[in-house]
């Protein structure tokens, strides 16, 4: 398998861990052509909302560049603008994991646990503009993932709960 669809796919498959972790339903888009990977759900009524539901791309890096508490992340616009802006009907965030450098650090297994190498963090793009797209535009955007934006059951309910402050570690 190629190295870089390995990695995605165990980011991937870290996104899906946690939400089964957490109790939630998710989703996986049979293609990805409106910029979501998965769907996450809170099975049922959750406060005053319904069955509340968020989207996430999923991007993952196995040597991430940090700087001062933040992830800096190279999105090709494409993959920005389908973030960013208001006016989505499920809010839409980026999850951001980072991974081992080395594959076979992916899933590490004993008789006790198996633990998932590395983290996942959270960024939302809904106060942020749309960028152009045209031929003399730039093609990618970097954006700035916080390192306490870290992805667990508690911060991942928050979320669902659209409680963008209580996501934060």
């Amino acid at each position: 398998m190629n190295d870089n669809v390995h990695q995605g796919l165990h980011g991937e498959g870290f996104i899906y861990a946690l939400a089964c972790a957490s109790g939630l339903t998710t989703f996986k888009m049979n293609l990805d052509l409106d910029g979501v990977d998965w769907q996450v759900a809170h099975p049922g009524p959750k406060g005053t909302t319904r069955s509340p539901k968020i989207e996430l791309q999923v991007k993952s890096r196995s040597q991430p560049d940090q700087r001062n508490g933040l992830f800096q992340c190279r999105l090709p616009v494409n993959n920005y603008n389908q973030l960013a802006g208001p006016g989505f009907q499920i809010p839409r965030f980026l999850a951001y994991v980072v991974v081992p450098a080395e594959a076979a650090n992916y899933a590490v297994c004993s008789t006790d646990h198996m633990l998932l190498g590395t983290a996942a963090y959270w960024l939302s793009l809904a106060d942020e503009d749309i960028k152009p797209t045209g031929d003399d535009d730039p093609k990618s955007v970097v954006v700035e993932v916080p390192v306490s934006n870290l992805l667990t059951v508690e911060t991942l309910h928050a979320l669902l709960a659209g409680n963008l402050e209580g996501a934060t570690v």
